[in-house]
């Protein structure tokens, strides 16, 4: 009976990791939409932030601990393909457009948005099979929050 109790919590231990995973993967990629333009302005900072204390509660570590292992991911990583995979096999389509959603909030956040930005935020929706027509309609309702 015990070994019962153990499993169930050890599964449950499992599906909390996986969800970070998968939840990091978002995050390291959106770090990267930030930093595609050379900086990380305050405002892209600041929605990142706002993305990790959602990850933050589900797994008892903090916001900036998760920034500090997304920093760590980006510097450490030759490139962010090696995410994709696991986005095709993990992310139900709603995630993906919530994912592409995300990247277009962050990209915009400054007010500015930059042609590598879209570049990347365009390359990872297709690698991720997001059609470009719904990419492009996120792209506009972000432009449209922002009022820009």
């Amino acid at each position: 009976m015990f070994n019962l109790f153990k499993k169930k919590k050890l599964i449950k231990k499992e599906k909390i990791q996986a969800s970070f995973d998968i939840e990091l993967t978002a995050a390291v990629l959106a770090y990267e939409v930030a930093r595609s333009d050379g900086e990380v302005s305050n405002s892209e900072l600041k929605i990142l932030l706002n993305e990790l204390k959602k990850i933050s509660t589900k797994v008892g570590k903090s916001s900036d601990m998760i920034l500090a292992l997304v920093e760590d991911y980006n510097q450490n990583s030759a490139s962010f393909y090696e995410f994709i995979q696991d986005i095709n096999n993990h992310y139900t389509k709603e995630d993906k457009i919530s994912l592409i959603k995300l990247l277009w909030d962050v990209a915009y956040s400054d007010n500015i948005l930059e042609v590598n930005e879209e570049r990347l935020i365009r390359r990872i929706a297709d690698l991720i099979n997001i059609k470009d027509i719904e990419v492009l309609k996120l792209k506009h309702f972000s432009k449209v929050n922002k009022n820009i």
